[in-house]
């Protein structure tokens, strides 16, 4: 029994978690710790944040651009297909009109591109999130569950160096907004 629990206290250390009673401490302590370079921040509240993605220095997403070209790509495509098999593959030419009636195509090809769009969109806002992950080391954070009722949580973890646990719980001391817990967090 003793072994395990020197493994236990061994285990690395994926971050540094901050608990806090509300949203505002938590977007002050962002902007308080945003310049410092301490490694990646990480914010989980259970209500969007206003202000929360800039103060990250998250990037504005790629995943618009995704869902608008999925859905263009959509419409040109059945567009295409559409025009294919009336006027190339499979003519059947009724009472003299155009092999090419664009406006027949139009409902099916509306219908494609939006399932299209949202496909694509899932997939990439998937693939953008990480997802699926079954398990996160978050989940190791005391009271996590919280997050979803009424705390707020900031996480510290390493941004391709390693972490100075020291540093980043003294920043976490010093802030104006005090957290509630601070707490190391196991992979």
């Amino acid at each position: 029994m003793a072994a395990a629990e020197g493994r236990a206290d061994e285990a690395p250390i994926h971050a540094i978690a901050a608990e806090f009673d509300n949203g505002d401490a938590l977007l002050a302590s962002v902007h308080a710790l945003r310049g410092r370079d301490l490694g990646r921040l990480d914010a989980m509240s259970p209500v969007p944040i206003a202000g929360m993605g800039e103060a990250l220095g998250m990037s504005s997403s790629s995943l618009s651009v995704v869902a608008v070209g999925a859905t263009l790509l959509g419409f040109a495509a059945m567009m295409g297909m559409c025009i294919y098999a009336t006027a190339v593959d499979y003519v059947f030419n009724i009472g003299g009109r155009p092999l090419v009636s664009w406006p027949a195509f139009v409902v099916p090809s509306a219908s494609f591109s939006l399932m299209a769009g949202a496909v694509a969109t899932t997939l990439a806002m998937l693939f953008l999130n990480r997802l699926p992950r079954l398990n996160h080391p978050a989940f190791n954070i005391p009271d996590f569950t919280r997050v979803t009722q009424d705390r707020y949580f900031l996480t510290v973890s390493e941004d391709g160096g390693a972490l100075d646990l020291d540093a980043i719980e003294a920043a976490l001391d010093g802030l104006s907004d005090r957290p509630v817990r601070v707490t190391r967090v196991p992979r």
